[in-house]
């Protein structure tokens, strides 16, 4: 299998405490409730939580975002957790342009109340489109990273105040 290829990363504090930080990021509606952007979340499977739960992410894309995601097949793209450690790291798994998509959260408590929370984009590339197209795109990747990682943090925060 390829090596990973770091596309985009987030990192920051949140006022929130990890059980309250993971309760968004381990569960795809919740996650998706957190970000604007998502319209809807689909599940696939009967899990919602832990390795095996499935969905797909419903965005509300411009006309553009949507060619692009027909034509690299990530419009219909199912999101699979694989790593699942409560209230520590969470992965999410998906396929698509060419490429393993993960996103990687790990949270790790900072004092009372607050939680370090880190955000990676990694690929593993399975053929050339997967190789050169992520890194013709990192700069949109990151921007849309770091939107939906504030976005997640805004909402873990109004809903911990």
């Amino acid at each position: 299998m390829a090596e990973p290829v770091l596309v985009a990363r987030m990192i920051d504090t949140i006022d929130a405490d990890p059980e309250a930080v993971f309760a968004t990021v381990a569960h795809g509606g919740r996650h998706g409730e957190a970000i604007p952007e998502v319209e809807s979340v689909d599940f696939v499977s009967d899990e919602t939580m832990g390795v095996g739960a499935q969905f797909r992410e419903n965005r509300d894309w411009t006309a553009v975002q949507v060619l692009f995601a027909k034509f690299a097949r990530l419009h219909r793209n199912v999101i699979e957790c694989i790593e699942y450690e409560p209230h520590r790291r969470v992965r999410y798994m998906s396929n698509g342009a060419g490429a393993r998509w993960h996103s990687i959260y790990t949270l790790v408590p900072v004092d009372e109340g607050r939680t370090r929370l880190e955000l990676r984009l990694e690929i593993r590339p399975k053929n050339p489109l997967g190789r050169w197209l992520p890194q013709l795109m990192k700069a949109p990747l990151q921007a849309s990273t770091e939107a939906d990682f504030k976005a997640i943090k805004r909402h873990i925060e109004d809903g911990a105040s």
